[in-house]
Parts: structure tokens; C-alpha cells; sequence
């Protein structure tokens, strides 16, 4: 009996591990308020109402504790005790706050709905189709200007020919880190791969054209794709199989390991393919140049950035589908906050308000309030905080390639959402607010079976 109560008093007077334990069951009742999919669906908001009162009983009984434990030390004029209990129970919340953080992070939950967050969405907002073009360097769609090419040999590529002539190595350095090219994983199914570039020339009236334009690195013993071409640069095309027959795909040899391919889709007119191809070809050549007039690793460095900052007063918002890649999403951001923060992208249902996606990077700034700096969306954020939704699409792209997905779901059939652009000062004493707002018509992401089950 005297040993039961001298157990007890002392855990009265020194709670040490009572806060510990207090801590520790707070930290898994967060658990399903932070991620609520671990719950079933019937009893989701059961379990998450006892975990909120759990996680408020465990508090105020370690609060209650440490006061109880300061007054008895204070006294028996035991004050050093008595702030030591303190600073300890401090210091053990403190640690589970910041753990508490770190987890709120990682599961990307929308902050709380404010009285401007449930006003209905109005019926007259325009839909934009996602078709803005990107000025990033990890763009995937470039226009081009087929009318200035030739259609009877394949158009020279004097930056890549020298680059792979002479500096191989750092032509290989910028396209194994370069999100356009890189994500292909030696695969060269255009249409469920990300990791290559769609060029796209003016459509005049009719069926849209493209072009699929990748590199593809052959190493000793490796082949080329079936069905591929091989051609040189200054060389003649090849001869389609008839009249009315697709033309062939194209591998461009460059004189070493590297191969250019090219995948004309759309009208089987000779003349018209084989021009766009050639004003694709010429297009990855000179985005080649600065490469070649100075062929360093700080080069590649500032061409995988690209340019930071155009000149501007208003916020501007860009989306894009590369085609081919239905709905497969990237976007940019132009806006100067003026000071340290967060952009936050929130992606609404027009239906029903309701937030599909959450996406946020750190807000580039200057004191210039005629400068906008380029945000890419996802490209400029930390892969390990991108966002997931009650769809699991987090990891659908590996972190290196600039697409998003909006939610799982069958193709081609589209809704509006709103992409509602948010700053979050990085003073708290600060309140966020809107820098734009921009409706688009979109579709959800349908990935293929290998990729599901990957």
C-alpha cells in the first residue's frame, strides 16, 4: 500500500511520462483526422469525432498535471522544480506540435472554408479549353510554323549534330534530367508515357496535327522501336507504303547514341507531313544553341530553369493538355507577391464547390512591381508534399515529369473546374488572399492497366 501511493504521488509531482504518454495518444488520434480514407466509410465521422475528444481529453489532462505538479512545488518553496516541470511539459508538446506539422503536411488537407468558400458558384463563368502555351522550359506542347520548311530532305540540325559530335556527355546531362525528355523508362508508346514533346502545327481547318518528338539513347546490343525510319540530317525522306498510307515514324540519327524520333499524326499528304516534321526537327535543334555556344554544366543548369521573370502588373494563369495525354494537366503561374509565402492552387468542382486537387509551391518575389515570376505547376514543387485527393493520384507521374492529374475516371468526359489562385504570406499575422481566378473545361485522368497496376 505505501509503495502504491508513493508510485502515485511521485507521478503527481514528477508527470514526466504522463506527458509522454498524453503526447503520444494525441499524435494517433490525429492520425484519422489528418487522413480520413483510413477510416471506413460508414463509421468515418464516428471515428473521427471520438478521436477529436480523445485528443482533448489527453491534453487537458496533461495540462492539468503539469499545473497540479507546479503549485505543490512551488509550495514546498521548490521553485526550480516547479519551472522544471514546465519547461518539460513544454518541450514534449512542442515536440509533438512539430511532428504534428510535418504530418499535416504530408497529408495536404485544405484549410477550413471560409464565408467566401461557400458562396455558390455562378453559372455564367467561362470555360477556357486547356490549351494556353507554356513559356517553361519543361513545356511539353511548342507551336510551329511548318510553312517555312522544305519537304524534300530532312531539315539539318547543326546544334545537335555538333553537341553529340563533341560534347556527347553534356548533351546527355541535360536530357537525363530535363522533364521533357526524361520519364520514358525505354519505353516508346507515345500515348501512355509521359516524357517527350507534342508539336503542334496551325490547324487551317480540319483534323488537329501533331508531332511526337522524343530522344532515345541506344547503347550496344540496344534496337530501335519497329516500324521506325532511320534517316541523317540532309537526307531524303522515306516513301510512304502507298498513296493513302500514314507516314512513317522517323528516327533521326545524330552520328553517335543519340536518335531523334519523330511520330507524324494526323492527314497522310506527303507534302504537308514532311513539313511539319521538318519545322519540329528544326525546333529541338535551336532550343539546342545555347548548349552548344557554351557547352557547360551551368548552361544546362539555366536551361532546366529556363527564365524566371517576364515583365507584368497582373497575375496570369496558364493551363495545358498536351494532346495525346488526355487528361494529363500542367500549368503556370505569373505573379509577383512581393513577399515570402506560399501560392496555393486550388482546383474546384463548378458543380459543387467541392476541392478536387490542392497544390502549392513557395512564391518567388521581388521588390519590382513590374516583374512576374513563372511558377510551374507542379514543376516547382518539393515532390514529397504534392498533393493527394480521397482518389489515390499523388503518384500516378514519377516527381521529375511537370503533368498533374485532377481525379481518376473515364476519359472524355468533361466538367468545369475553377483553378482559384491563393497567396499565403509567410507572416502569420497575415491573412491570405486571392491573386486570380480562371475556369477550364477538363477530363479526368484514365490511366492504363499497366500503370494501375504498377
Amino acid at each position: 500500500m505505501t509503495r502504491s501511493f508513493f508510485f502515485i504521488w511521485r507521478t503527481l509531482l514528477y508527470p514526466t511520462y504522463l506527458h509522454l504518454l498524453c503526447s503520444i495518444v494525441a499524435l494517433l488520434c490525429c492520425v484519422p483526422i489528418l487522413f480520413p480514407y483510413l477510416c471506413p466509410a460508414n463509421t468515418e465521422k464516428l471515428v473521427i469525432r471520438y478521436a477529436g475528444i480523445s485528443l482533448s481529453c489527453a491534453t487537458i489532462i496533461s495540462a492539468l498535471f503539469m499545473i497540479f505538479s507546479m503549485i505543490v512545488h512551488m509550495l514546498r518553496l521548490s521553485n526550480t522544480r516547479a519551472f522544471s516541470q514546465l519547461f518539460k511539459w513544454a518541450g514534449i508538446w512542442s515536440s509533438a506540435g512539430l511532428i504534428f506539422i510535418l504530418t499535416a503536411i504530408a497529408a495536404d488537407l485544405p484549410p477550413p472554408t471560409t464565408s467566401d468558400d461557400k458562396r455558390p458558384i455562378q453559372a455564367s463563368d467561362t470555360l477556357y479549353p486547356a490549351r494556353d502555351i507554356l513559356n517553361g522550359p519543361a513545356s511539353l506542347v511548342i507551336p510551329i510554323e511548318p510553312e517555312k520548311e522544305d519537304s524534300d530532305i530532312v531539315a539539318l540540325t547543326p546544334n545537335l549534330s555538333e553537341l553529340e559530335a563533341q560534347h556527347s556527355d553534356i548533351l546527355k546531362l541535360y536530357l537525363d534530367n530535363s522533364p521533357r525528355w526524361t520519364g520514358q523508362n525505354d519505353d516508346d508508346t507515345f500515348y501512355t508515357k509521359p516524357g517527350h514533346l507534342v508539336m503542334v502545327p496551325p490547324v487551317s481547318g480540319g483534323t488537329p496535327a501533331l508531332i511526337h518528338v522524343c530522344f532515345r539513347t541506344l547503347v550496344e546490343g540496344d534496337t530501335l522501336p519497329q516500324g521506325y525510319a532511320v534517316v541523317t540530317p540532309g537526307s531524303r525522306f522515306p516513301e510512304p507504303a502507298s498513296d493513302n498510307a500514314q507516314i512513317p515514324d522517323i528516327a533521326l540519327d545524330l552520328g553517335k547514341s543519340h536518335f531523334l524520333l519523330l511520330a507524324w499524326r494526323g492527314s497522310t499528304h506527303r507534302e504537308t507531313a514532311f513539313r511539319a516534321i521538318n519545322a519540329a526537327i528544326t525546333a529541338t535543334d535551336d532550343r539546342m544553341q545555347p548548349l552548344l555556344e557554351s557547352p557547360t554544366r551551368e548552361t544546362v543548369r539555366r536551361m532546366l530553369n529556363g527564365r524566371e521573370s517576364y515583365p507584368g502588373t497582373t497575375p496570369e494563369f496558364r493551363l495545358s493538355e498536351p494532346l495525346a495525354q488526355d487528361g494529363a494537366y500542367q500549368a503556370e503561374i505569373y505573379a509577383n507577391t512581393g513577399e515570402q509565402g506560399t501560392i496555393l492552387v486550388y482546383v474546384k468542382d463548378l458543380e459543387n464547390n467541392q476541392t478536387l486537387r490542392l497544390l502549392n509551391c513557395p512564391a518567388r518575389f521581388s521588390n519590382n512591381p513590374d516583374e512576374l515570376f513563372r511558377h510551374d505547376i507542379p514543376g516547382s514543387m518539393p515532390h514529397w508534399i504534392r498533393s493527394s485527393t480521397q482518389d489515390d493520384i499523388s503518384n500516378i507521374f514519377p516527381h521529375n515529369t511537370p503533368l498533374f492529374a485532377i481525379k481518376l475516371g473515364p476519359q472524355r468526359q468533361f466538367f468545369g473546374v475553377a483553378f482559384e489562385i491563393w497567396f499565403q504570406p509567410a507572416d502569420i499575422k497575415k491573412q491570405r488572399y486571392m491573386l486570380l481566378r480562371r475556369c477550364y473545361k477538363v477530363q479526368a485522368y484514365d490511366p492504363p492497366s499497366s500503370e494501375i497496376a504498377h
